[in-house]
């Protein structure tokens, strides 16, 4: 199954938060690596509309930068249409192809309820819990059955390490800071409860402690739950649908590299690297207010930069890249007169009211571009 979201115009970084904390793909370390003559070619989060970004907004109906000919700021290596590879840098490894059976077993596993031991660093464990402030309950403090990974920086920094040690049954009290800048709740009648720098206790039980159960890898397993929908019957032929996705995979990535490597930019247009900009700055804002935050104090808290102009600089190399890959698809289709077929387009048209059609097309003209160029490519 194709993803909506493709590397080549997506900088999105996958994290969930609850309470203030959260888990991202760049941290305070790599925004530091960041070099400020980077950070100066994007300019500052405020010079951006990012809080009004549209998927569409940019693209035409053929999927290509509006207004934009790719062929004017990138010059393709001559022999981009049939480059050339060694087998043994495409063929997937076994660790590859056991890492990708292990992530399937992990996706179908089952919970096992554990309740005779004590919790520890990296256990899931579901758990009840009510929130005060200075002995008032606030809205949004108080759940019942969440599932919380312990270690995984999802709550507010401190409360997962307080229930480490403790034993499926225990209630106790968990004391922590909501950081500052968190956002106003209210109390039951609607009082505003002040949030920002408060020390907050809550009252937790722990129900149990979950555990993995993976399946056993089997044919009857495998007939079961790919027999129908995928025509694959035995676990050899399991691996070897896994084999040739990993090969394709391979093979796509290391043209892309290849492209990016050996094709000349004489700069990039302001249209392509202002939509990196916008979607990158859109997903934290609009991240922040689901959770109650500022722009600012949210990239602070759930990513560890000072705040959005430091997101910015951390992240201006991908910013370049993506927005290098991003021409690098349409110059490819404008050299070959590449165009998505219906098919391709009506792979996406669920996500068009999401992400709206010009999008999709461009999505749809990405997958033109990879068909075209794998299947010219020359594997020895």
């Amino acid at each position: 199954m194709k993803k909506i979201i493709t590397k080549a115009v997506c900088l999105l970084c996958a994290g969930a938060l609850v309470l203030g904390a959260a888990g991202c793909s760049k941290s305070a370390d790599s925004s530091s690596a960041a070099s400020s003559t980077a950070a100066a070619v994007y300019g500052s989060a405020e010079d951006y509309d990012y809080e009004n970004f549209s998927y569409s907004s940019g693209l035409d109906e053929n999927g290509y930068w509006e207004g934009v000919k790719a062929l004017d700021y990138v010059t393709l290596p001559e022999n981009f249409a049939s480059l050339t590879f060694k087998r043994s840098e495409i063929e997937p490894t076994e660790e590859e192809l056991q890492s990708e059976i292990d992530s399937l077993l992990s996706d179908h596993s089952t919970e096992k309820q554990v309740t005779d031991r004590a919790a520890a660093d990296g256990d899931t464990v579901n758990i009840d819990y009510a929130g005060s402030v200075d002995g008032v309950a606030f809205s949004g403090g108080t759940y019942s059955g969440y599932s919380l990974t312990l270690g995984s920086g999802t709550f507010i920094d401190g409360f997962e390490d307080q229930i480490v040690g403790h034993t499926p049954g225990e209630t106790f009290d968990v004391t922590v800071t909501f950081p500052e800048g968190y956002s106003d709740s209210t109390d039951s009648e609607g009082n505003t409860v002040v949030l920002s720098g408060k020390k907050a206790v809550f009252s937790v039980t722990l129900n149990y402690i979950s555990e993995k159960v993976l399946p056993e890898l089997t044919d009857a397993w495998v007939a079961e739950n790919y027999g129908e929908s995928d025509d694959v019957h035995t676990v050899e032929e399991l691996k070897a649908l896994y084999q040739k996705m990993l090969y394709n995979t391979n093979l796509q990535n290391a043209i892309m590299d290849d492209l990016l490597a050996n094709s000349t930019f004489k700069e990039l247009p302001k249209e392509v690297t202002d939509y990196q900009v916008n979607q990158c700055l859109n997903y934290y804002y609009t991240m922040a207010n689901y959770y109650g935050y500022d722009l600012d104090s949210f990239v602070q808290t759930a990513a560890g930069y000072k705040n959005a102009d430091d997101l910015l600089e951390g992240m201006s190399d991908s910013i370049t890249t993506y927005s290098k890959e991003a021409l690098l698809y349409q110059a490819v289709a404008e050299t070959l007169d590449i165009v998505p077929t219906q098919e391709q387009i009506d792979t996406y048209s669920s996500y068009t009211g999401t992400y709206g059609e010009n999008y999709c097309t461009m999505v749809a003209l990405m997958d033109a571009v990879t068909d075209a160029l794998t299947e010219s490519a020359v594997v020895s």
